[in-house]
């Protein structure tokens, strides 16, 4: 055994033989650098429990080693806060469309896509980051399967990419929450990093931020995953992780084996995995329906559909927006029906509206 072998089983508890130096050399700082932070408070030792007795899961063998498998079967009759995930089967196949504006999504079907979510050793990402949890959804049937992908070591990584990999490979559609930007590209450096290739490369990617923050963005403080499904789903979270602790709870359990933390690591990403694929069959549900109580969810349907040229239910939109006097977003509604008067050469409608937006200050 080298020197760097026995100093990382010496803090980690086990050997990161397999993974990049640089990595490896990232993962012993992290990991002594909490060690000193924690030294003062570090309650008194206690029996660890493995996270295979408390959470109900199996092992999976493959050619590239052991992970830990965690599934669960949901009737698609099932409410997650006030949205029934039968709601997949009865999506318009033009409302992906105008969710995101791009004709590529026409036909985009919730009930062929797998819904992903990533838990990682880092926040920013970058090469030393590993997703040690991945969480996915999808229709079978009647039913909505779950199933968690967890590393218990570092060394699991390749054998959990490779069973991803084997259960996902035959969906074409994807939906994230700010996958684009974080979960994908992380998850093809990591399938590179070990002589693989992301199995969802050619699939057509749903990433939800962008329409959610076009829908909802007006009303709500925030469009994070937790603000929308408490706002918008009614779901209100008991005793959840803060996304910011997940690492270190991670590297806990590596360094301790203790899973009892992480275990609520795992909960957390179920009700992420279920919160995504609610909030995408209600916000198909908000274009299909025009549910807009509020004006400001009112003026963003407009916008949404003006954005693919559905002027009769655009001008709908801004009518109910119009017929709230205290409205926050009423000029901006004027304006935009005027401009649009303007371009299809009705000036003296656009006049009429440009002259009221004045007199309320603009």
């Amino acid at each position: 055994m080298d020197e760097l072998t026995s100093l990382e089983r010496s803090l980690t508890g086990a050997s990161g033989h397999g993974l990049p130096l640089k990595e490896r050399l990232e993962r012993l700082v992290s990991v002594a650098a909490r060690g000193r932070a924690g030294t003062a408070e570090r309650p008194p030792s206690r029996r660890p429990v493995p996270i295979e007795e408390l959470i109900q899961g199996e092992r999976v063998e493959n050619e590239r080693g052991e992970f830990f498998l965690v599934e669960a079967d949901l009737h698609l009759d099932f409410r997650h806060g006030g949205v029934s995930l039968s709601r997949f089967q009865a999506v318009a196949p033009e409302s992906p469309f105008i969710l995101t504006g791009d004709s590529e999504f026409y036909s985009f079907d919730l009930a062929q896509a797998v819904f992903l979510d990533t838990e990682t050793t880092g926040l920013a990402g970058g090469t030393g980051t590993a997703a040690f949890l991945v969480g996915v959804g999808y229709v079978k049937d009647d039913r909505f399967r779950l199933r968690q992908y967890f590393m218990r070591d570092y060394h699991e990584e390749a054998a959990l990419l490779r069973g991803l990999a084997e259960d996902i490979r035959g969906f074409r559609h994807l939906v994230t929450f700010n996958g684009r930007i974080f979960d994908i590209p992380l998850l093809e450096a990591r399938y590179r990093l070990n002589r693989d290739r992301f199995p969802l490369a050619e699939a057509l990617h749903l990433d939800l931020l962008p329409p959610a923050r076009r829908l909802w963005k007006e009303r709500l403080e925030s469009c994070r995953l937790q603000s929308l499904e408490a706002a918008l789903l009614g779901v209100m979270r008991q005793g959840d992780v803060p996304g910011e602790d997940i690492p270190e709870i991670y590297f806990d359990y590596v360094r301790t084996r203790d899973g009892r933390a992480l275990a609520r690591v795992l909960d957390h990403n179920r009700i992420d995995v279920l919160s995504l694929a609610a909030l995408s069959a209600l916000a198909c549900q908000w274009v299909e329906d025009g549910l807009a109580d509020d004006p400001r969810d009112a003026y963003s349907l407009a916008r949404v559909f003006e954005r693919v040229a559905l002027h009769d239910r655009s001008d709908a939109q801004y009518r109910r927006v119009l017929a709230s006097a205290a409205s926050p977003v009423r000029n901006a509604s004027l304006l935009r029906m005027a401009e649009r008067a303007r371009r299809s050469g009705e000036l003296g409608q656009a006049v009429e509206w440009w002259r009221e937006a004045a007199e309320h200050g603009d």
